[in-house]
């Protein structure tokens, strides 16, 4: 059995250590959720992905509770420990899995035709896969000639791309920002943030650089956790696109007294996306679903949403 100082335990338990250093730390944890994470191989279906969060995600609040409870007692913390980092360590690699719970993803021989692919380009990205805010009136007059539209978010997703903004959705994303110190987190390739500035809104793109073989992160992107960000930007808006489902990042927001806005975007389906524990918790913000706003998101789903926390007021408390 592995033995840990108090210290050690103390930032593990405050998400203080990242998870990259403790994946060298700890193989041996690694190794062992590797091979339970292998049962995805054998079936795709969300049941498996979920069954797996859920039993992690439990594991580590029991783990968490025992040894706060036992005042750090060293064979209490020696016992524990374990099942937090192995947490950490379920989400991060499903992530960096990049695994489709919704659906299984394409065959790497698959591609668009010709003329879907053409379209596509023409109306989502400027080059290569760098997206553009798109034209809703140009989408959904040519997203009807598409053939192959259940391939184009499997496809699109290899890349760390879960949806596109509509020119109108980044309209109102810059009105609820107003001239307020505006941040995002977990901002991957910073497509929301440098669309947000184009628009005339200053907002600050940061990401733990934790999908670094996937991403190609610009400069513009700050390398740093949600928590460290949170603390050095005191933001008054947040933004997050497409959070991992039961992050251990989204908490913090919540926890930070500057914020007084949040934004998500992601979808109603907990499997997929954002940390509901969390959003469900919040006792100090309001929370809408905002339909209206999402269906400014491309290309259309029933499943995708807008959710806007805001700090309720001193009458609403």
């Amino acid at each position: 059995m592995r033995k840990f100082t108090n210290e050690t335990a103390k930032k593990i338990m405050a998400n203080e250590t990242p998870v990259e250093a403790m994946l060298k730390q700890y193989p041996e944890y690694k190794d062992e959720v590797l091979r339970e994470l292998g049962e995805i191989k054998k079936n795709t279906g969300s049941n498996v992905v979920q069954a797996i969060i859920d039993r992690y995600t439990a594991s580590a609040k029991i783990a968490n509770t025992k040894i706060s409870k036992s005042g750090m007692n060293e064979a209490t913390v020696n016992a524990f420990l374990p099942n937090i980092i192995k947490a950490r360590f379920a989400i991060y690699l499903l992530e960096q899995l990049n695994i489709a719970v919704s659906a299984k993803t394409p065959d790497s021989n698959v591609r668009f035709n010709r003329w879907d692919g053409m379209l596509l380009q023409k109306l989502l990205f400027r080059k290569g896969f760098e997206r553009k805010p798109v034209s809703l009136p140009l989408f959904r007059f040519f997203w009807r000639f598409i053939k192959d539209k259940k391939i184009l978010m499997p496809l699109v997703g290899k890349k760390g791309i879960y949806c596109f903004y509509s020119k109108a959705l980044i309209k109102e994303l810059s009105a609820l920002a107003q001239d307020r110190k505006c941040l995002e987190i977990a901002a991957g390739d910073g497509t929301l943030t440098r669309f947000l500035n184009e628009a005339g809104t200053t907002c600050t793109a940061t990401d733990d650089y934790s999908w670094k073989h996937y991403i190609d992160y610009p400069a513009f992107v700050e390398k740093a956790d949600a928590k460290t960000a949170l603390v050095k930007y005191s933001p008054e808006v947040v933004l997050c696109s497409w959070p991992v489902p039961k992050n251990p990042y989204e908490k913090h927001v919540f926890r930070t007294d500057s914020v007084q806005l949040y934004i998500v975007i992601g979808t109603r389906n907990p499997l997929k996306t954002g940390d509901f524990d969390a959003y469900h918790d919040a006792g100090q913000f309001t929370m809408e679903l905002s339909e209206r706003l999402s269906a400014l998101l491309v290309p259309p789903s029933e499943d995708k949403a807008v959710y806007l926390f805001r700090r309720k007021t001193a009458a609403q408390q």
